[in-house]
């Protein structure tokens, strides 16, 4: 997949652009909304609302009808162009700071903050935070290969790891019973990591990844029972689960 940002006087007009702009309908667009945008008043400059869309792959989008897409690069500097993001989002207007922290295996970007509360939502499951995690892999991720990009935000990464693993494991419990595989939802790259890991040391079963981009996911399937599909991959014979 690959993501584009269109900008509009709204929410609604950045993505009527996008629909135009890509050849397809407003209701097929996958998106994530970068900035709201704020009105004119008192002196005020009106800011524009930013979406980023996240589309197929070039093979899949060659399909459809609609004007020709332009070649994704990989970014010279990803490190430059990571923290060139990471500031639009204090000239967007959101209180928060952050922090690129660079290690052997991972870059991982800290989000600290009064607006972290944006990204992890009311319900507290992370919707804009991964959605933004997602968009951040697939801008800088591949340049940064072999290492990893994170997304960390007090103490956020640490509980959706530990409920994915809890997660896992019923699963498993419930595949040991009955030997019936179960195929997870969608997951990022990180966290079908999570999943394999949680689950390589329990017994009765096993993990494999099948599906492409966004509905890539988990099955978690009985040891002995059906071979795993055609296309599917191990978390041990793919990087697959370790980097998108």
């Amino acid at each position: 997949m690959r993501d584009r940002i269109f900008s509009g006087q709204d929410v609604e007009d950045a993505l009527a652009v996008a629909a135009a702009t890509l050849g397809l309908l407003r209701g097929d667009l996958r998106y994530v909304v970068l900035d709201k945008g704020t009105p004119a008043g008192r002196g005020l400059k009106p800011t524009p609302a930013q979406v980023a869309v996240l589309l197929q792959d070039p093979k899949q989008e060659a399909a459809r009808p609609g004007p020709r897409r332009e070649e994704v690069q990989v970014p010279a500097d990803p490190q430059g162009g990571l923290r060139a993001t990471l500031r639009a989002l204090a000239e967007a207007g959101l209180d928060l700071e952050t922090e690129i922290e660079e290690g052997e295996d991972a870059v991982v970007v800290h989000l600290r903050g009064r607006d972290l509360s944006f990204f992890l939502g009311t319900d507290g499951k992370g919707e804009v935070f991964r959605a933004f995690e997602h968009l951040l892999q697939r801008m800088y991720g591949a340049a940064l290969q072999p290492r990893i990009l994170r997304l960390a935000g007090e103490g956020f990464r640490e509980r959706r790891d530990a409920a994915l693993a809890e997660e896992a494991r019923r699963i498993a419990a419930e595949v040991r019973e009955d030997g019936r595989p179960r195929t997870l939802e969608p997951q990022n790259a990180y966290e079908r990591r999570v999943v394999h890991v949680a689950l390589q040391d329990e017994p009765g079963v096993k993990t494999y990844s099948v599906g492409e981009g966004m509905e890539r996911r988990v099955t978690v399937a009985p040891v002995g029972g059906e071979e795993p599909p055609a296309g599917s991959e191990a978390p041990r014979e793919s990087r697959d689960d370790r980097a998108e």
